[in-house]
Formats: C-alpha cells, sequence, structure tokens
C-alpha cells in the first residue's frame, strides 16, 4: 500500500506548491482533484493539463486517480432535469479525457444527489442511467470508475456498501468498481470488513479521521475514527492500492503542509510508506 497525497487540500496555493510539499515528504503518489485553481477541464485545460504532466512527471510522481470535483453545484448526475444531466455526464466525459491525457486510468465517481420532491427510485435511475452512459466511455478507453459512497449529508443514493453494491450490479460493467472512504463508512455504521465481504473488488481508498458525527474531513487524531484498526484491515485483506489522505476543512486550508505532514507521520508509524 502507497500513501497518496491530495491536492484539496492545497487548493489556495499553486499547484507547484503542492507537489513541492509531497515531494519534501517524500510522497509520490498523487490523487488529482480537478477543481479550480489547479485545473478545470473548462478553462485554459490544454495548458493546465499540459502544465500539471510536466511537473508531475518532472518529480517522479504519479497520478494514481482523477477526481473532478462533483459534490457541490454546478453538475449531478442525477439531476431531474434531462438537460442538466447531460450537461453532468459531458463534463464528466471531459474529465475522462483529461485524466487519460495524464496517464491515469482511474476516475473516482459518486452518485450525484437526487432531488428531494421526487421519489428516491427515480433518483437512482436518473443517477444509474448516467453512470451506465459513463461506463460505456470507460470501457473503451480501459479506464476504471472508482465508485464513491457519499456521506448521508452530502447524498442520497450511494451512501453504503448495498448502494454500491446495487448500482454496480445494475450496470454490469467492468469499469466500475468500488472505493472506501472512511468518513462515509463510519457514518453508515460500516468497517473495511464490510466493504470486502460485501463488493466484489475495491480499486481506492480515502483515509482520513472525522468526529462520528458529521462529514468533517480531519487529520489523523484529530477525531475519534479508528483508522489505524482500518488500516490493519487493509492488510489483512491484502488491499494493494493506494489510499489518499483526503483532509479538508478550514481549519486545514492556511498550513496544508503541517496538515498532510502531521497525518503522514503518524501513519509512517505503522511502517507504511
Amino acid at each position: 500500500m502507497k500513501v497518496a497525497g491530495m491536492n484539496i487540500t492545497f487548493k489556495h496555493f499553486p499547484f507547484s506548491y503542492f507537489l513541492n510539499s509531497m515531494e519534501q515528504l517524500g510522497i509520490t503518489s498523487i490523487e488529482l482533484w480537478a477543481g479550480e485553481p489547479h485545473l478545470y477541464v473548462y478553462r485554459n485545460a490544454l495548458e493546465s493539463i499540459g502544465s500539471i504532466k510536466k511537473e508531475v512527471k518532472s518529480r517522479n510522481m504519479d497520478i494514481i486517480c482523477y477526481t473532478p470535483e462533483q459534490c457541490v453545484y454546478p453538475y449531478n448526475i442525477a439531476a431531474a432535469d434531462s438537460q442538466w444531466r447531460k450537461t453532468s455526464m459531458d463534463y464528466f466525459i471531459e474529465n475522462m479525457y483529461a485524466a487519460l491525457e495524464l496517464e491515469t486510468n482511474m476516475m473516482l465517481i459518486t452518485s450525484g444527489i437526487g432531488d428531494f420532491s421526487l421519489p428516491k427510485e427515480e433518483s437512482w435511475k436518473y443517477s444509474c442511467d448516467s453512470i451506465y452512459q459513463l461506463s460505456k466511455v470507460a470501457e473503451r478507453e480501459g479506464m476504471t470508475l472508482a465508485l464513491e459512497p457519499l456521506t448521508k449529508f452530502e447524498s442520497n443514493l450511494v451512501i453504503d456498501t448495498q448502494g454500491v453494491k446495487r448500482m454496480i450490479e445494475e450496470i454490469q460493467s467492468s469499469s466500475i468498481k468500488g472505493m472506501i472512504d472512511t468518513v462515509a463508512m463510519q457514518l453508515a455504521g460500516e468497517t473495511p470488513d464490510d466493504y470486502f465481504s460485501i463488493l466484489p473488488e475495491l480499486s481506492h481508498f480515502h483515509l482520513m479521521d472525522g468526529d462520528g458525527h458529521s462529514d468533517a474531513h480531519l487529520g489523523m487524531d484529530d477525531g475519534i475514527l479508528p483508522w489505524r484498526e482500518y488500516i490493519k484491515s487493509l492488510q489483512n485483506h491484502h488491499y494493494q492500492g493506494a489510499f489518499t489522505l483526503e483532509i479538508m476543512g478550514s481549519s486545514y486550508y492556511q498550513d496544508p503542509q503541517q496538515a498532510v505532514r502531521k497525518s503522514y507521520y503518524k501513519i509512517k508509524e505503522l511502517g507504511i510508506e
């Protein structure tokens, strides 16, 4: 297993500052959050992709996952409005090709959020159909779509292992694989063992601490989650992928390097680099 850094923690700093921080810590795997100001596919995409690719390669780093911003307005693949849904799918397809240009074959997706005025099953069908169409592009391009459950505060659709399992089974695409987010997992009352017992394969892992009652994404030991037990479970199940430090929040954004350093050193104490 490898630890990966994520630039979302550094979103108020230049992308080069993020890479320099990872280089200083000795972290060579990164999860690229594609959002302003670092990379947005509808603003200077070619220039941004070229610059990022050059900077990453010059430091001998790998982009292990590409994660387009999708949890805030204006994109939602579960939207009831067909035009909004199409615009959202187009956005994801653009990001898929950006990921391929950056030489990574895994992109993170979520289910979107259903209109609260509609029955959940109707919104589920919209989300399922959208992901099915994205999976056809992913299959053609040899990409993996890592389906991340959101927290119950972020979505009313895929928020636990059963939701991931159902979506995978309904779509029936080899391109879609489940993943773990420790905060969503804990809020759903689940553990890594539940994921390994229910899902055929795990493609990715987001590691962070949490406060146990909100969707806060905290640094290691800034919350109450038994994250060391989570890592031990991954080891017991011979998980071979990376896990990303997805640390977010106003208390971290002013000094993201210190936030990541603190968490990374705690993980290193477990013998993981």
